[in-house]
């Protein structure tokens, strides 16, 4: 795999479509993460850490033009955010943010160095920005330490970018560590094409994939279904179950970041605790669609196989127009077909059901809830309040309960 360079007096590195499509994916998060956790207008501080593990220079070049890295992403996300947050407030906000950036390489270092002075963050290196000349699992306990001593009422709100080269810098425990804190957010990329690639007998790859706790039983697993019809499509799928059972991950949304050289290979993988906090991931692969990409038609088969489905036929999902409206009809297909199946004669929280649902699907939160909608309009579900009456509007909310309609027509199994 190529390496990216940085070094103190020459020019950044050139920067590639996949990393292009990732920087956007991750300033269009952040700039919808902040919203979403600010809002209480009585709110005085909001305490959070960030942290890039592996950081690099923090500059590149495109077509001639400078871009900014990831750590520079970061400081202007969290200036943007507060002056944002202030508008029209009578009581100011601050956002005290910690920042830690980490990197193996000191050539690297010296250079991200020489990029913050450049961008006025100079005062802020040792009080606010800690730069680390180090291997990320060396400095992690330290890092770790500090959101613990930030921490206030259980919560330590952080956000950990760990944009790895390959499947196997990080170790699935130190994702589980991180996940520790109830208000952490990871994301991870994983090069899960170079890892189907150089599967093998060879007791190399074993030892490769131990950081992901892949078991000698599951590698002949990967290994008898390789050669499969659809087999990469199989592993794939295996290896999301793994990573959210190891991590203890509640939500992750798992979608490639699009490049004409590695179309297909790289993940970009974002774990948290909460739905909404997923929802800011998935509304940022749609805000910056045609960069993104998912395998299927965003109906709930993305932690799934359907052994009868052609899984080499599998649309490209971009997120684009034409995605959405497909997504919703297959969307109201499976809803119906899984109350069906798992909840034929009971009632059930929206609120759960979605939960249920999240993990499976490139919707978003609303689209859900129009799916939902329509679905009700039709008279196919029966939604309700808090005090068991039909609604008088197909809007679901959190408190409300669906059940399927014994009338209903069921239109959508005759596919």
């Amino acid at each position: 795999m190529k390496t990216f360079g940085w070094k103190p007096g020459a020019a950044p590195p050139s920067l590639e479509d996949h990393s292009d499509a990732k920087l956007r994916l991750i300033a269009a998060y952040l700039e919808g993460y902040f919203p979403a956790i600010l809002v209480s207008p009585a709110q005085r501080r909001q305490r959070i850490t960030l942290v890039d593990g592996f950081c690099g220079g923090g500059r590149f070049l495109r077509d001639g033009q400078f871009v900014k890295g990831t750590p520079l992403l970061f400081l202007d996300a969290v200036d943007a955010a507060e002056r944002q947050a202030n508008q029209g407030r009578n009581h100011k906000l601050e956002i005290d943010a910690e920042f830690h950036f980490v990197d193996s390489e000191k050539n690297h270092i010296d250079f991200l160095r020489a990029e913050l002075h450049a961008h006025g963050h100079s005062s802020k290196i040792g009080r606010s920005i800690f730069i680390h000349h180090s291997k990320f699992e060396d400095v992690f306990p330290l890092i770790s330490s500090r959101i613990e001593m930030r921490t206030r009422r259980q919560v330590g709100r952080s956000i950990f970018l760990l944009d790895q080269l390959g499947y196997s810098d990080v170790d699935l425990e130190i994702v589980r560590k991180i996940l520790r804190f109830s208000a952490a957010e990871c994301i991870l990329t994983f090069a899960v094409g170079w890892l189907i690639d150089y599967l093998s007998t060879d007791p190399e790859v074993l030892r490769r994939l131990a950081p992901i706790e892949i078991s000698a039983e599951q590698l002949k697993e990967f290994l008898h279904v390789k050669g499969e019809r659809g087999g990469r499509y199989v592993i794939q799928r295996l290896l999301l179950r793994h990573i959210m059972q190891q991590t203890g991950a509640p939500f992750l949304s798992p979608f490639f970041l699009r490049s004409k050289k590695a179309r297909k290979d790289l993940w970009l993988l974002h774990l948290s605790h909460h739905v909404k906090a997923r929802n800011v991931m998935v509304d940022s692969h749609w805000e910056i669609n045609n960069q993104s990409l998912h395998l299927g038609h965003g109906g709930l088969e993305m932690l799934g196989f359907n052994p009868n489905a052609d899984p080499q036929n599998a649309p490209d999902f971009l997120f684009g127009r034409a995605d959405k409206e497909l997504m919703r009809e297959r969307l109201a297909e499976d809803f119906l077909k899984r109350l069906h199946e798992r909840h034929r004669d009971e009632r059930l929280s929206y609120e759960v059901f979605v939960k249920s649902i999240a993990n499976e699907t490139p919707a978003r939160l609303v689209d859900i809830a129009d799916v939902t909608s329509f679905l009700v309009s039709e008279k196919e579900l029966d939604l309700r309040n808090t005090n068991n009456s039909e609604k008088r509007v197909p809007t679901p909310s959190w408190s409300d309960s669906i059940s399927l309609n014994r009338q209903g027509r069921l239109w959508s199994f005759k596919r």
